[in-house]
């Protein structure tokens, strides 16, 4: 069955990465489409230094991507072709130690940078930047957002695609959509390091990513390479990722100041090996450079879609922890659904509310167990008990949230 109908015309709230992933996909059909970013340029956050893991989502990835940023996709590894000889491996260890406790089987991955990848995906698109959306109006079949600059846009459908905080889910949801805080605090920063202290941590623990957690503490060590001379375009510099996480109560005061997350860093690394211990040390010569990632999440994932009018994805849906490495993955999910009941509705097999609500039930019945799941695992990052070889805790076992 084929038809005519006329496609609907997408407002996207949000340039991270999930939106311009979806903008893509619409360029790719044709399909009219204005992307509002509330951050002010593309550079605006590119100094935080974050690098995401593409995994059981790869595929799909691949399947939404024009075939042109394919090779610039690879380019953004953390490592120059690091996908040809990389084992897949993912080690846990003992932090006091740096022994291995548990090593997850092999599985086809990718880690890029988030800025990089953010770049290919936004190659050749037109972004409204300083847009942030401020109010949503509905009238007749169509949907209007006005953003702090004034402008307003109109569109069949918006999409939020606006983060973890996302402004989208907060308007359309404002008695429920806002997030639950787990008890642990996250914090850390991007460190420089030369060339021996590189190949030092790679050979010694792991050349792409490694976590653990110190026993007499039950503090939570992350680290992951970064970047490398072909990228940094100097021979002697390489950057990584390294952040610890650790209990809080709930009467801990948020930090007011860098320096207090700095002396946090500091507490907090004790009982790390000196292996390890030496990299936060780094990390809090510039408090400067520190960053606290709220950890939280939503497990309503549920939402008013204003008969077809609105959806959401990714964090904006489904914010999780990182614990588990789902949640990119999960929204590059969410945009192959979206994608696949776009194409039935254009196709005449659906109308527009019944693909909507096709993606609704999809995203339910996926994303809410990772975010659960995903919880769970955080928990677990910070209970020594639970990491042990055959654990069944989220934390350790198949990376999936299926």
């Amino acid at each position: 069955m084929t038809s005519d109908r006329k496609p609907p015309e997408f407002i996207i709230s949000g340039a991270g990465i999930i939106g311009p992933l979806l903008a893509n996909a619409l360029k790719a059909r044709n399909i009219p489409f204005v992307i509002l970013e509330r951050d002010t340029s593309l550079e605006f956050r590119e100094k935080s230094g974050w690098a995401i893991t593409l995994h059981y989502a790869l595929e799909a990835f691949k399947n939404l991507v024009p075939k042109q940023k394919m090779d610039p996709l690879y380019d953004s590894q953390v490592r120059p072709n690091f996908h040809k000889s990389d084992s897949g491996n993912f080690k846990y260890i003992n932090a006091s130690t740096g022994e291995v406790v548990v090593c997850i089987p092999p599985s086809s991955r990718i880690r890029v940078r988030r800025e990089q990848i953010r770049r290919v995906l936004l190659d050749g698109l037109e972004v409204e930047w300083d847009s942030k959306v401020e109010s949503i109006d509905y009238h007749d079949d169509l949907v209007s957002v006005t953003c702090s600059n004034g402008k307003q846009y109109t569109g069949d459908v918006l999409i939020g695609c606006d983060g973890s905080n996302s402004i989208t889910r907060r308007l359309i949801d404002p008695k429920e959509g806002g997030l639950y805080q787990l008890p642990i605090r996250f914090c850390g920063a991007r460190v420089q390091l030369n060339k021996e202290e590189f190949d030092r941590i790679s050979n010694h623990f792991d050349p792409l990513l490694f976590q653990g957690t110190v026993p007499e503490t039950n503090t939570f060590f992350w680290y992951s390479a970064l970047a490398t001379p072909e990228y940094t375009k100097a021979p002697d510099l390489y950057y990584a990722q390294v952040n610890l996480s650790w209990n809080v109560p709930e009467t801990d005061e948020p930090f007011e100041t860098q320096e207090q997350k700095a002396n946090a860093l500091k507490k907090h690394s004790q009982g790390l090996s000196p292996e390890l211990s030496w990299l936060v040390d780094r990390a809090v010569q510039n408090p400067e450079e520190l960053m606290e990632i709220k950890l939280c999440d939503w497990e309503k994932v549920d939402w008013d879609d204003h008969d077809g009018k609105v959806l959401l994805a990714l964090d904006s849906l489904h914010p999780m922890t990182m614990y588990r490495g789902s949640a990119c993955n999960e929204g590059i999910l969410d945009v192959a659904e979206l994608v696949k009941q776009l194409d039935l509705h254009l196709q005449g097999l659906f109308s527009w509310k019944d693909a909507v609500a096709n993606y609704r039930n999809s995203v339910q019945e996926r994303a809410r167990q990772a975010v659960l799941l995903s919880r769970q695992a955080c928990l677990d990052a910070h209970d020594m008990s639970k990491i042990k070889p055959n654990s069944t805790s989220p934390l350790l076992s198949v990376r999936k949230s299926k």
